[in-house]
């Protein structure tokens, strides 16, 4: 029998996907912690979160569909992941479950690699939750928003609520009126050929696809070609999956194995 059991990690999901447990292993074998991540499918969120306090997991990320409905279980939320409306994270110290919302801060941290915010034109399309996220965080660094959404009853709500311009449909982007623009829809996702701005682009833009299956999508591909500077929607990923190593361990993430661990990942799937 071993002395001791390691530290258990994990996330609550429709449907176990084992990208999350590739990073998080990936990250705590390489930062040498006796820490294992495992996927729960369950259909219970209330449950999946009193199985946090029962058997003390360290920390549990979440997924759709139970981002807000974790909510009311916690012992407390981070203001971030209040104002979004979300959480993806579940840190239990000591007992004290808190969740926060770290897609804000992968998308912020995604895009300052290549550009600062602050008084940047961002146009963002989608009213979702990662549109929420993605307009959270780029407010919060002093960028200039502007939704688009296909639905103007819910893009405006989001505008609304977040102090920010809404323009209509995707229909109505300009490429002259942004220096950067943010796809935060479902399109493109796991649908190579996909691409909510075909024919819209512009080689002055920042592009950015928060979907990360395909690595590489279709709008991505397309502002490549223009000569645009390009952000992944993995590179969003391996961002926020970081934070989430930082809260669970207390380590800085070895951000460069993570991400290896994502694409290789990604490549075995063939997705």
């Amino acid at each position: 029998m071993p002395t001791s059991l390691p530290t258990l990690c994990g996330s609550i999901m429709g449907q176990p996907f084992s990208l999350s447990a590739k990073i998080h292993n990936a990250a705590y074998a390489a930062l040498g912690l006796d820490y294992t991540f495992v996927c729960f499918g369950v259909e219970d969120p209330a449950g999946a979160v009193a199985a946090i306090r029962t058997l003390g997991v360290r920390g549990m990320n979440v997924s759709m569909p139970y981002k807000t409905a974790v909510m009311a279980h916690l012992d407390a939320i981070d203001p971030s992941a209040q104002t979004i409306g979300a959480v993806n994270t579940i840190n239990n110290v000591d007992g004290v479950l808190t969740g926060y919302n770290t897609d804000y801060l992968g998308a912020v941290r995604a895009l300052q690699e290549v550009t600062p915010l602050k008084g940047k034109r961002v146009a963002v399309l989608g009213a979702g939750g990662a549109a929420r996220a993605v307009v959270f965080g780029c407010k919060q660094q002093g960028a200039l928003i502007t939704v688009f959404n296909r639905s103007a009853e819910r893009g405006e709500q989001l505008a609304t609520e977040f102090g920010t311009g809404f323009s209509g449909t995707v229909e109505a982007f300009q490429a002259n009126d942004f220096d950067i623009v943010i796809n935060a829809t479902s399109v493109g996702f796991r649908q190579a050929e996909a691409n909510p701005l075909d024919g819209k682009l512009a080689a002055h833009l920042i592009v950015m696809d928060v979907a990360f299956i395909p690595v590489r999508t279709a709008l991505l591909r397309q502002a490549q070609s223009l000569g645009c500077v390009t952000v992944a929607g993995t590179r969003m990923l391996v961002h926020q999956a970081c934070r989430q190593i930082e809260l669970y361990t207390g380590h800085d993430a070895p951000i460069d194995v993570m991400e290896q661990a994502m694409l290789d990942e990604i490549q075995r799937l063939n997705i």
